[in-house]
């Protein structure tokens, strides 16, 4: 019978905690620099945080390997939800726009932030979409890849729940592909399926002991699995909402199997 218990994962030691404490101190006070001068580098504000995240992961410990092929042009990505840390890692390997949730505007500095680097807030409410979709569609005229997480929340589980469908409405409206990308963080065993204990961020935790935990961790394995796009001719959102899923559904469960 396969041991399916769950290994600890490996942690940094005293020395290696303060190194990477002092490391991360640094990169922050970069961002206050850059939040408070914005003005300065507006134009230029979209690749100083992509570059800005993609530090942060490796700062953080974070291995990425990619299977597939980045977008090369725009396109709406639809992707499933497990971690803030999701942002941070398609943020800086697509320089991209996200759609976000209302009430992540009112949160303190990421809200503002997060409205610099053009998020689209989509207010609750099925029949309230019409000025999101508008600027997805504006975002992807100007060439800049949109995130939209469809599940609407972040979930443990490594197949994520039926996608909320609303939102796909703006690849039919503009006629853009549809970009199926599955993110698995790799548990310390891979005797079960399932993403890394440790970078689960659900439900009601709170942010700042989730990131202090992570900082503990020695490295942190994903696997970023970019499918083929799917067009939106011909087909309604609801069917974009169910490609999608299965695509991603299909790409999570072939990596946990291969074990």
């Amino acid at each position: 019978m396969p041991d399916t218990s769950t290994p600890t994962p490996r942690t940094l030691g005293a020395i290696g905690l303060s190194l990477r404490a002092l490391r991360l101190g640094l990169h922050f006070l970069i961002f206050f620099a850059v939040f408070l001068t914005f003005p300065l580098h507006r134009r230029y504000l979209p690749k100083l945080a992509a570059w800005w995240e993609r530090k942060l992961l490796r700062m953080l410990g974070l291995r990425i390997e990619i299977v597939g092929r980045l977008p090369d042009r725009a396109c709406l990505v639809v992707s499933n939800h497990v971690s803030w840390l999701d942002i941070v890692l398609l943020g800086g390997l697509m320089q991209a726009a996200f759609v976000s949730k209302a009430e992540v505007r009112r949160w303190p500095l990421i809200g503002r932030f997060a409205e610099l680097l053009g998020t689209v807030f989509l207010p609750r409410g099925q029949f309230k979409t019409g000025d999101a979709t508008r600027q997805v569609n504006e975002t992807l005229a100007g060439g800049q890849p949109v995130v939209l997480f469809p599940s609407a929340t972040t979930l443990a589980d490594l197949v994520p729940p039926r996608f909320h469908a609303r939102m796909f409405a703006a690849a039919i409206e503009g006629g853009h592909r549809i970009l199926p990308v599955a993110i698995h963080y790799l548990p310390e065993s891979r005797s079960a399926p399932a993403h890394h204990a440790w970078a689960t961020w659900t439900g009601s935790a709170e942010l700042a002991p989730h990131f202090l935990r992570l900082c503990r961790l020695e490295r942190l394995n994903v696997r970023v699995t970019v499918g083929e796009p799917i067009s939106p001719v011909g087909v309604d959102r609801r069917q974009l909402a169910q490609s999608s899923h299965a695509a991603i559904s299909r790409a999570l469960l072939a990596d946990a199997n291969a074990g």
